[in-house]
């Protein structure tokens, strides 16, 4: 799999999908009279988090992730975000100090989903936000997962319908807000406030 990430392609897909993530968040969280303070944790390549600290809204924008692997792997030149080494368990982020925390394509991966989204709540202040886009149970990931082996499985971890995701968001004591279906419905993303 670190072959097929490593290719042009996917990097272009995974562009394509870190814009959507900004059109929805300018769509539903940014505008031009915030400052907001945004973090994506389990970031990735961070490009997303890169392209949100160019917005007019965005005071800060903090990449986060455990390791620089895939940061390193998309060398985006001029990278206009703060990149910090975090464990999304063990964040590095003062707690209630951030307008949106959120993550698309790893709580999935993660063992415990539910304490991840709940470390994540903690680090949004009262009325933040927190986005959490997985691979859709009815889209073509949820398809690939019945017929791919199980070390691509693995990687690409657990499938989520609607309602799976709404729970795990309604755990953490999150007030759902809206959902988003992204890159042809590869994926589904919620974003909740905490009140």
């Amino acid at each position: 799999m670190e072959r097929l990430e490593s290719t042009v392609l996917y990097q272009r897909i995974r562009n394509e999908l870190n814009r959507q993530l900004v059109a929805f968040f300018k769509r539903t969280v940014i505008s031009d009279k915030n400052t907001l303070r945004i973090a994506e944790v389990a970031c990735g390549s961070g490009y997303a988090s890169h392209l949100l600290a160019m917005e007019k809204g965005v005071a800060l924008s903090i990449a986060a992730d455990i390791n620089l692997f895939d940061h390193n792997q998309a060398n985006i030149d001029g990278f206009k975000a703060s990149f910090i080494l975090m464990d999304i368990f063990h964040p590095s982020i003062q707690p209630s100090s951030m307008d949106l925390v959120w993550n698309s394509s790893s709580i999935e991966e993660i063992e415990n989903p539910e304490k991840a989204v709940r470390s994540m709540t903690r680090l949004v202040r009262q009325g933040g936000f927190v986005f959490v886009g997985v691979p859709y149970k009815y889209g073509i990931a949820g398809y690939m997962s019945r017929f791919i082996n199980r070390s691509s499985r693995r990687w690409l971890g657990r499938v989520y319908d609607q309602q799976e995701l709404r729970d795990l968001l309604l755990a953490a004591d999150l007030n759902i807000e809206t959902s988003f279906f992204y890159l042809g419905h590869i994926f589904i993303g919620m974003l909740g406030r905490k009140c």
